[in-house]
């Protein structure tokens, strides 16, 4: 299969995905990856953003370290602690930052959660691999997982952080849960948004939620 058929033989990662988003047939490697073709497109177009991002824009909210010389801090894990580790100085706002993945779609799965004092530093993170599951699936679960680390700490006020406009918009209530697989993941994140005195869903660039985003493709790299 020899899909780079460009003259110029590409140098860079950035110009071999590029090369594969003008290639005419892209359907062998879509089935190899267990993707469609318009899926593998629109990932292609993805990473070759990411790419192009500068250096000096990545810093903590940039992409993925995948692609990247971006290192995130090395922090605890959050199903470690007894007690929610936010300050007592500043905000009593924990922020939370979550993402999902899953390779194949559905296939391995897993998530990634970063907390975080509003206005002040990041404190824990959470990971883990799910097991089978869709992109969608992967996403709910990470909302339902830190949310209940949430829950457990006692935390009074949460904002929560997504880039995925469905879960988010479900959230919210702007858009209703058709998908019978969605439904309890998203009964048991209403249930335990329930118990925060404040909470709040905000949509969110991929780039402002990479470092859950590492996390979850962590998570899955380490199975």
């Amino acid at each position: 299969m020899n899909l780079v058929t460009d003259a110029k033989t590409p140098e860079t990662l950035t110009e071999l995905i590029r090369t594969l988003e003008r290639s005419e047939d892209l359907r062998p490697l879509a089935r190899e990856c267990g993707l469609s073709v318009r899926e593998l497109r629109k990932r292609l177009s993805r990473w070759r953003r990411d790419l192009d991002l500068p250096a000096e824009a990545v810093g903590r909210t940039g992409a993925s370290d995948a692609t990247t010389a971006v290192e995130f801090p090395d922090l605890p894990e959050a199903t470690s602690l007894d007690e929610c580790p936010i300050p007592e100085d500043g905000s009593n706002v924990l922020e939370v930052f979550t993402d999902g993945a899953s390779r194949g779609n559905p296939g391995p799965a897993s998530v990634g959660a970063l907390f975080r004092q509003k206005d002040g530093p990041d404190l824990c993170v959470h990971q883990a691999a799910i097991g089978k599951a869709t992109n969608n699936e992967a996403e709910y679960t990470a909302v339902v997982q830190a949310l209940e680390i949430c829950s457990r700490w006692g935390v009074g006020k949460v904002h929560l952080f997504l880039d995925s406009e469905l879960v988010a918009r479900q959230l919210t209530g702007a858009y209703r849960v058709k998908s019978v697989a969605l439904r309890p993941l998203f009964q048991q994140a209403q249930h335990a948004a329930r118990g925060f005195k404040e909470f709040r869903v905000r949509h969110v660039r991929r780039e402002q939620n990479a470092h859950a985003d590492h996390l979850a493709n962590r998570a899955l790299d380490e199975q």
